[in-house]
């Protein structure tokens, strides 16, 4: 993804001006290219989530554990972090529009080998196929909406679009489950296959062409896409998107030692996030003593949670970063803790479950301006190392719950370790809060300033 945010968004200028007026003609208020991207958006955010809501249908049919059901979900986050390396040595030779269909196609693969798959391997690597389409996507879509679009209602066009995702967060696993519940687990694959064919049908038909050259320049444009309008998490992802510094300048970030204490921070003040997520569906079932028609409406109390701590983390990260950096890690690893002993009882465990989603999301926003903080005035390839930060330690928490109940310590245990991985992360922020602390005090640019900085310098 870093090969395309550099470039110039000029399509409504230079693009074609039959296919443009064309797709800005039907009445909407922004050409329906940009929401044929909304609904890929929305499938690659759900398909990151969705196996927390069907995950015992998918282990019982398969004759599989939990744990390696697990694996499902940290194959998923490998390969975004695999994905979006590999599409961007790919995509420094093809124009945007193209990389959007091949990730596009990828991802609709991946997923159709998911649902067709007779094996848990095979379904394991369609997930690993599916993700490294994800790991590309996001970047080149947003921003390619921005370049749809008059200079004015870029930052708007690029909210839209991650708009699908953010949704997907929130719906992503009861979408899930009630699918899986109703109809079978396999046709919560078959879901998502139909809406990335949508997406992709949609991307062909409306997408206009346009030449790669008119998106070589190497500086960034007056009129470059806003972030000021998403949230925190999709802002992470927009981050990833790229770097306009040269190589060399941006690598030199990584030899500063407290740039690797951030990443690490992240993999670890993350991690324990998806530990017991990923085990949610069974812990409601067999721990809390819900029947499974409240699985979904109990991952959409989940779901607000992480509205709220999106939002949440984002307005506290602007104001005061280190406080929020260790204070978001704290209450992720006490709402996991508290965890432990709240999901024996269904009215305990659904007020922990809400507080649980938002000290999820209230960590991103924070670990991801202390990497872009860190990395000074080479920010963009730290910001897309973080984000393979942020799903290595999904992975690792992931891994870590599922190896839990396969040993034998309960259900119950994926809190316990959650809070351990959170724990880990803490300590790592309090070592470095002091020199992050003094770094931000030697700058007289405010927060909000310097994420402005770490987009639109160069």
């Amino acid at each position: 993804m870093t090969a395309h945010v550099h470039s110039s968004g000029h399509a409504l200028e230079h693009g074609s001006p039959a296919r443009v007026s064309r797709v800005r003609s039907l009445g909407l208020g922004f050409p329906v290219a940009v929401y044929a991207l909304v609904i890929a958006s929305f499938a690659m955010g759900a398909d990151e989530f969705i196996v927390a809501g069907v995950i015992e249908e998918i282990a019982l049919a398969l004759g599989v554990s939990l744990g390696a059901v697990g694996l499902l979900e940290s194959s998923y986050a490998l390969g975004v972090a695999i994905g979006a390396p590999l599409f961007v040595a790919i995509g420094a030779r093809l124009p945007r529009r193209a990389m959007l269909l091949i990730s596009s196609t990828v991802f609709i693969a991946g997923n159709l080998l998911s649902a067709l798959g007779p094996t848990y391997e095979t379904i394991l690597a369609g997930r690993l196929v599916a993700a490294m389409g994800h790991g590309a996507f996001f970047g080149i879509a947003a921003v390619f909406a921005a370049e749809l679009v008059a200079p004015e209602r870029k930052g708007r066009a690029i909210a839209i679009v991650f708009g699908g995702f953010t949704a997907a967060t929130i719906l992503g696993a009861p979408f899930g489950a009630a699918i899986g519940q109703a109809l079978g687990w396999r046709t919560t694959f078959w879901s998502l296959v139909v809406l990335g064919v949508i997406g992709l049908i949609g991307l062909i038909a409306l997408i206009p062409r346009v030449r790669r050259d008119e998106h070589m320049g190497h500086g960034q444009p007056e009129d470059a896409p806003s972030l000021d309008q998403l949230d925190p998490h999709a802002r992470a992802h927009m981050e990833a998107a790229g770097a306009r510094s040269s190589i060399r300048a941006q690598l030199a970030a990584f030899r500063r030692p407290m740039v690797w204490v951030a990443l690490a921070t992240t993999t670890f003040g993350y991690g324990g996030v998806f530990a017991s997520y990923t085990y949610m569906a069974p812990q409601l079932t067999e721990l809390a003593g819900f029947g499974q028609a409240w699985v979904t409406p109990l991952f959409l109390l989940f779901g607000a949670g992480l509205f709220v701590g999106n939002l949440l983390g984002g307005r506290l990260a602007d104001a005061r970063l280190v406080p929020s950096l260790l204070g978001s890690i704290a209450a992720l690893a006490l709402a996991l803790f508290v965890m432990a002993f709240a999901i024996t009882n269904p009215v305990t465990a659904a007020v922990g479950l809400f507080l649980y989603g938002v000290a999820a999301f209230s960590v991103v926003a924070p670990l991801q301006l202390a990497v872009v903080a860190r990395a000074g005035d080479a920010p963009d390839m730290a910001s897309a190392a973080n984000i393979s930060a942020f799903t290595l330690g999904s992975a690792l928490g992931i891994w870590l719950g599922g190896q839990a109940i396969d040993a034998g310590f309960g259900l119950g245990s994926v809190n316990w370790v959650g809070a351990g991985i959170a724990a880990v992360g803490l300590a790592l922020a309090a070592v470095s809060a002091p020199s992050l602390l003094r770094l931000r005090r030697s700058d007289d640019a405010s927060p909000q300033e310097e994420l402005a900085v770490a987009h639109h310098a160069h």
